[in-house]
């Protein structure tokens, strides 16, 4: 008996590989990215600010609170978005703003308080990582 293959077996077998070998990346990668969501909204609300002022119409947290993650899986490709509920601060208290009174004058300005661009960055680090991994079979 030899231990021979035909080339069409052969073809085969090594489709079949690459497809098993493609689909444990797929799935590595699929977890790590969630995960990296999930992990990402947790930083972006401990870095978040508290209002700690007193108008009784904002409620204190809520904009800490309103951190979440939406997963999109289409076509093969995975993407994770992390938004407030409060969309209409993120940008105000990210790059900061100046304050206005009723006439339009300037009467003050506001700091920025960075904290999304900080929690992407540490995002972006871990999905490069993960990729890492994941191509190198570890």
């Amino acid at each position: 008996m030899s231990d021979s293959i035909s080339i069409d077996e052969f073809s085969e077998v090594l489709a079949e590989t690459c497809r098993k070998y493609t689909n444990e990346i797929t799935e590595k990668v699929e977890n790590g990215i969630q995960k990296i969501g999930k992990e990402a909204v947790s930083e972006v609300k401990s870095l978040s600010p508290v209002y700690k002022g007193n108008n009784k119409k904002l409620t204190k947290g809520a904009y800490k609170r309103g951190w979440t993650y939406q997963v999109d899986q289409s076509r093969g490709k995975i993407q994770v978005t992390v938004h407030n509920k409060k969309y209409q601060l993120v940008h105000l208290l990210e790059l900061g703003h100046v304050l206005r009174d009723g006439t339009g004058r300037v009467y003050g300005e506001i700091p920025p308080k960075v904290h999304v661009e900080t929690a992407e960055t540490h995002a972006k680090e871990k999905v490069d990582a993960l990729l890492e991994r994941a191509t190198n079979g570890t």
